[in-house]
């Protein structure tokens, strides 16, 4: 299991086939280039209108285990604990509506540990984060790749989270080649992206452009 670096979170890849049309076959694909291609973090998160069984869902994660495994990039899971510990991930992410923080530090020992944060009071509100290691701050632009998205807290309201905390912080939602630009001009670890390498004809260029070297 892989220890927690902040440069594990520069691009910080999340999917799962809700993402890709239920296609496992291109999920598969893309992220299978997507590790090729420098990528530092992938997320598996089957969530909102996933149609995959329990079952499927564990196949699949075994998939992306070995696929991540060769590749050497950190796998974390969203939200699943059992799931993340059946198929050997090196860490869990928990939003605000998931299993609290605290409960889920206890549990996954040794793992890597993120939490999403809208705001200054929702990083209040979440109590002691011991055990937490990175924060995924977000949304900062709208996005159409989650569900029920919060309203966008914008290029200041990221300035004011890293303000507010000093942990390593991973900028998440509406991020592209366009703009990331200005996120990075940000005291953030990385970004976090979904359909901008889900959907690209060229992830190595669109890698590239999200560390900011194109």
């Amino acid at each position: 299991m892989l220890k927690f670096n902040p440069e594990m979170l520069k691009v910080y890849f999340i999917g799962g086939t809700q993402n890709i049309h239920g296609d496992r076959k291109r999920f598969i694909q893309q992220l299978t280039i997507a590790c090729q291609s420098g990528i530092t973090m992938f997320q598996y998160r089957e969530k909102d209108h996933s149609a995959l069984s329990g079952t499927e869902r564990l196949a699949l994660g075994k998939q992306v285990r070995e696929i991540t495994r060769k590749a050497a990039i950190p796998l974390i899971v969203d939200d699943d604990l059992k799931l993340a510990q059946a198929i050997d991930a090196d860490g869990i992410h928990v939003g605000q509506s998931d299993t609290p923080v605290q409960e889920v530090v206890k549990k996954a020992s040794g793992m890597i540990v993120g939490l999403s944060v809208h705001n200054r009071d929702e990083l209040i509100a979440s109590g002691d984060l011991t055990g937490v290691d990175y924060l995924g701050v977000g949304p900062i632009f709208a996005t159409n790749s989650k569900e029920n998205a919060k309203q966008p807290i914008g290029l200041d309201g990221l300035f004011q989270m890293n303000q507010a905390t000093l942990k390593p912080i991973v900028a998440i939602g509406g991020i592209h080649e366009d703009n990331v630009g200005e996120v990075l001009k940000h005291s953030v670890s990385g970004v976090a992206v979904i359909s901008d390498i889900m959907e690209s004809d060229d992830i190595p260029l669109t890698v590239r452009h999200l560390k900011g070297e194109a």
